[in-house]
């Protein structure tokens, strides 16, 4: 990788994180001392620390606020406006949080893997070291899967994209790498993590061989590898099946079932509340609630009904007429809203399957891929769809990703990366009042070629790093 830095990530290195998590503001000219790290027991701690810089959430607060899934809520007073209405600039915070959140995260596994080079394990150390190992790689990685997602205008191999952070930084300037370079150093990545990762660990709350394997799915769909795409989610599908009507609701309710998790990052009491993200979590009045599109979309007999929206308080028990997010309900009796977050799911891994297939002309294996998360969420076996062509089937894929996947970090990204097929942006419906905000009408859609489809660096990174170029269409 070229020799990159972020100025976020400055930041973050400057908040040292040791064994103990305590935080010591460093100089900024220096290069913080690994030695706190003197043993295979401190660098568990140290891992436990990446892991809660792990923070999917801004992903799942952008997509789902920025998209056609939401709308301005009856409590709103005035959160989230700006943002909703497609205000978009390289001081938006909303933006701004995906680069800050995923370099920090990048930050903290690298340190780790600086201190864990100057720790000799006992040989019945050697595989906790390992795993420990394992887990930062594939975490970097995953975090700049997600760069790349948000700061790339396309996925073509040429394309600017994100720095590449595979070091501890200090003091360098870049330029931003490619998608290509990008996409090499995640790959890089998940080879050696594979290679660490105890093929005994099936704990989804950690970074498992399977784990490596839904990154790369993703990744080759992102890339147009459908043939990578189809084996690594075929795999996967294997494995874990798609939860009953049943456990589907367990899944959200709780967190009180696993049959198709295939990664979820853990929250504990004092960690993040995800309904925070639409809701005020004292009185479950929501500020952004399910658009009405959305809500109209989801068939009553759909278990997915219930638990993508609700007009009942989590909080105070309350029917209303308010379509609150109901992912992320909490424990009953317990939390409101604090739920673990899905990071993959085998639902996924099923539309991937799909959308590759549907890209390779197996339209016919498409739908029945389709057609399976179907019947899982309905209850019953029905008949697969008939495409006709490629634009058939990704319009309805997208359509079932919509359902399937909303509120998990999705849609944002899913409409940018089709549009070229679609020949679709963003649109919500002004005839069920989804627009709202400051505007109104005027801020109804966003349209195929929008600059806004790629996130712009912030102005921070760009204030302190005069080598890195805004996104096009921000300055």
């Amino acid at each position: 990788m070229k020799n990159i830095k972020s100025i976020t990530v400055i930041t973050a290195l400057m908040l040292s994180f040791s064994c103990n998590d305590a935080l010591d503001i460093l100089p900024e000219d220096s290069i913080p001392a690994e030695t706190a790290y003197t043993s295979v027991d401190d660098l568990v701690i140290g891992m436990n620390g990446v892991f809660s810089n792990y923070f999917p959430e801004a992903q799942i607060r952008f997509s789902s606020i920025f998209s056609d899934d939401t709308k301005v809520g009856e409590d709103n007073g005035g959160q989230e406006i700006n943002f909703h209405d497609f205000q978009l600039t390289a001081a938006t915070g909303r933006a701004n949080s995906i680069w800050t959140n995923n370099y920090f995260l990048i930050n903290s596994a690298n340190r780790l893997l600086v201190a864990a080079a100057g720790i000799t394990p006992e040989a019945t150390e050697q595989s906790t070291y390992n795993n420990i190992l394992g887990e930062c790689y594939a975490l970097r990685a995953i975090a700049h899967l997600d760069l790349m997602a948000y700061y790339s205008t396309d996925y073509n191999s040429a394309t600017e994209s994100v720095p590449y952070i595979d070091y501890v930084v200090v003091l360098e300037q870049p330029s931003r790498n490619t998608v290509g370079e990008v996409i090499a150093g995640i790959k890089s990545d998940l080879d050696t993590a594979n290679g660490l990762i105890d093929a005994g660990i099936t704990d989804n709350k950690r970074i498992t061989k399977d784990v490596i394997k839904a990154v790369r799915a993703r990744l080759a769909l992102y890339e147009g590898d459908n043939s990578t795409a189809i084996t690594m989610s075929n795999d996967l599908i294997g494995k874990y099946p798609l939860a009953d009507q049943t456990q589907y609701v367990n899944m959200f309710v709780g967190d009180a079932d696993n049959t198709e998790v295939i990664f979820k990052a853990a929250r504990v009491l004092g960690d993040f509340s995800a309904g925070g993200i639409w809701m005020f979590t004292n009185s479950g009045g929501s500020f952004i609630e399910v658009s009405n599109e959305l809500v109209s979309l989801i068939s009553p007999i759909d278990v997915r009904n219930n638990v993508i929206w609700t007009n009942t308080s989590a909080s105070t028990g309350i029917t209303d007429t308010q379509e609150r997010v109901n992912k992320y309900p909490g424990t009953p009796g317990g939390l409101a809203f604090l739920n673990d977050i899905k990071v993959f799911r085998s639902s996924e891994m099923y539309l991937i399957n799909a959308e590759a297939k549907a890209r390779t002309n197996d339209l016919t294996g498409a739908a029945m891929m389709v057609q399976a998360v179907r019947n899982a969420r309905f209850g019953l076996t029905g008949t697969p769809p008939t495409y006709a062509n490629l634009l058939e089937a990704i319009t309805d894929i997208l359509a079932e990703r919509r359902l399937e996947l909303c509120f998990e970090g999705h849609r944002y990204i899913d409409i940018k990366r089709t549009r070229d097929i679609t020949n679709q942006g963003i649109n919500r419906s002004e005839a069920l009042n989804d627009c709202g905000g400051t505007s109104g009408a005027a801020n109804c859609s966003l349209a195929v070629g929008d600059h806004r489809f790629t996130l712009p660096i912030p102005a921070g990174e760009l204030d302190g790093n005069p080598n890195i170029s805004q996104t096009p269409g921000y300055n």
